[in-house]
């Protein structure tokens, strides 16, 4: 499979329009260039390009917002459930005046 940037079909080096990964491209004498973004290029230009797409960062970067929402949803319920039983008991109020203290609020 060949596509912008490979070795058969290089991108246009502009200084606009430079991809974050490593990169094929012609020089204005027409010479065929590598612009390595990764160790494993720079080592070697015919290796496998190791750099990170777009799409495998926004699919990490999504499973850990979910991730994090279902700690917020799980602290919201823990957090309701033990206001509830302060509320509750009978030394409450001296609970939280306690806690506001020891908080500095």
């Amino acid at each position: 499979m060949t596509g912008t940037g490979t070795r058969d079909n290089p991108a246009p080096a502009t200084p606009d329009a430079l991809p974050r990964t490593c990169y094929w491209f012609t020089d204005p004498d027409g010479a065929l260039c590598l612009s390595p973004g990764c160790m494993a290029r720079i080592q070697d230009p015919d290796a496998q390009c190791l750099c990170d797409t777009l799409t495998a960062r926004l699919d990490r970067l999504t499973e850990k917002l979910r991730d994090l929402e279902e700690r917020h949803r799980y602290a919201n319920v823990w957090w309701h459930a033990l206001s509830s039983v302060v509320r509750d008991h009978p030394d409450g109020r001296t609970i939280l005046t306690e806690t506001r203290t020891r908080t500095g609020r």
